[in-house]
C-alpha cells in the first residue's frame, strides 16, 4: 500500500480518536509534556532560577545575542526532538506492517490536536455560569486561561473564554490539522514543539524578550497561513450555523484583525467576535499587572458575551474542525488519485 495511502488512513483514524477521546495528557510519555519538560530544563540550565511575573510583564526591548542564540539552540533541539523522534517511531512501524504504521500515525496525530479537550475544557466554566456559580466559573476558567481570574466578572469570563476558543481553535486544531496533512506527525508534532516553546517562553519580559524571541518568531511565521484559514472557516462555519453572521465575521475580521499585537490572533478572534456580534479584548490582568489590549467588534451594535455566545462559539469551534478534517481528507485523496495515474 503506497505511504500516501497509509498516511490517508492514519490521519483520518488520528482525527476520529481525537474526537473520541480527546487529547490525551494523562499518556506518561505525551509528546507536548516531553517538550515542555525538556525546555523547562534547558530554560533553567541557560537562564537560570525563574523569576516571578515572567510572561506579559512590560519588559526590557534590547536583545541580548547571548541569550538569543541560547534560545535558537533551545528550540532547534525541541523541534528536531520532535520531528526525529516521530520518524524514528514510524519508519519501525512501517517496518513492521501497514497497520503497525496507521496506528502508530493515527495515535501521534490524536496527541498533535486538541479539538474534543477544548470544547471538554471550557464547558464547565459555561455550566458554573448557567448556574450563576461564579467562584467555580472563574476556577475553571483558570485551568485554560493564562489571566488572571479572581476577579472577573460573569461577561469578562464569558469573553475569555470565546476568546480562548477562537484563539486555540487555530493554534491548537486548524494549524496542526495543516502541518499533519501536510507532513504527517513529523510536521505535526514539530510545529507542536514550536507551540510549546512560544507558550513557554515567547514573551516580551525581561527574562524571555531574547530567549525567546525565536520561538515567538518561528510560531508567528508558522500560524500565517493556518491563522487565516481559521477566520475563513469561521465564517464558513457561521454561513451555516443558526444565530450567527458570516457577513459580520468577514466585515469585523476585515477590519479589526490588525489591531492584535499578534500578526496571527486578530484573524479568528475578530472573526469570531463578528459572528456572534459581541465584544473582545480590552483591558485583562496577567500577574497582578493590567495589560491594555484593542477591542475588537467593536461597536455600538455589539454586546457583551454570556453563555448563550460561549454555546455557540463551541459550536463553530466544533465545524470548523469539520470542515478542515473534510477539506485535508480530500486534498490527500486527490494526492493518492494522482500518485496513481
Amino acid at each position: 500500500m503506497g505511504i500516501i495511502r497509509l498516511h490517508l488512513y492514519g490521519f483520518f483514524a488520528g482525527f476520529l480518536l481525537d474526537m473520541i477521546i480527546g487529547d490525551p495528557h494523562w499518556f506518561i510519555i505525551h509528546p507536548v509534556r516531553l517538550y515542555g519538560g525538556l525546555i523547562a530544563l534547558l530554560d533553567k540550565l541557560f537562564l537560570g532560577a525563574s523569576d516571578k511575573g515572567r510572561h506579559k510583564e512590560a519588559g526590557e526591548r534590547q536583545l541580548i545575542l547571548s541569550e538569543y542564540a541560547t534560545g535558537v539552540f533551545t528550540l532547534a533541539i525541541v523541534v528536531l526532538l520532535a520531528g526525529a523522534g516521530s520518524a524514528l517511531i514510524l519508519y519501525l512501524c512501517y517496518r513492521i506492517s501497514d497497520l503497525a504504521f496507521m496506528i502508530a500515525e493515527a495515535i501521534l496525530t490524536c496527541t498533535a490536536l486538541s479539538g474534543s479537550s477544548l470544547i471538554r475544557e471550557t464547558t464547565p466554566v459555561r455550566r458554573a455560569l448557567e448556574d450563576n456559580d461564579i467562584g467555580e466559573a472563574r476556577r475553571r476558567l483558570s485551568f485554560v486561561v493564562g489571566r488572571d481570574t479572581d476577579h472577573l466578572l460573569c461577561d469578562e469570563i464569558a469573553r475569555a473564554t470565546v476568546e480562548t476558543l477562537a484563539e486555540n481553535l487555530s493554534d491548537g486544531i486548524i494549524s496542526p490539522l495543516f502541518f499533519l496533512a501536510l507532513g504527517g506527525p513529523c510536521a505535526g508534532l514539530a510545529f507542536k514543539a514550536v507551540s510549546t516553546a512560544d507558550s513557554m517562553i515567547g514573551y516580551k519580559s525581561r527574562r524571555y524578550y531574547s530567549f525567546g524571541r525565536a520561538s515567538a518568531r518561528t510560531d508567528d511565521l508558522l500560524n500565517l497561513i493556518p491563522a487565516r484559514l481559521s477566520a475563513l472557516l469561521i465564517m464558513a462555519a457561521s454561513f451555516l450555523l443558526k444565530g450567527c453572521s458570516a457577513s459580520r465575521a468577514f466585515k469585523v475580521c476585515r477590519r479589526d484583525h490588525g489591531r492584535t499585537e499578534s500578526p496571527n490572533a486578530g484573524y479568528p478572534e475578530s472573526a469570531m467576535a463578528g459572528s456572534l456580534g459581541i465584544r473582545l479584548g480590552g483591558a485583562a490582568s496577567y500577574n497582578g499587572s493590567m495589560i491594555e489590549r484593542p477591542c475588537l467588534g467593536e461597536g455600538s451594535s455589539d454586546k457583551e458575551p454570556d453563555c448563550k455566545a460561549i454555546v455557540t462559539a463551541q459550536r463553530i469551534v466544533r465545524l470548523s474542525t469539520l470542515l478542515m478534517e473534510i477539506i485535508c481528507l480530500f486534498v490527500l485523496y486527490f494526492t493518492v488519485i494522482c500518485c496513481r495515474a
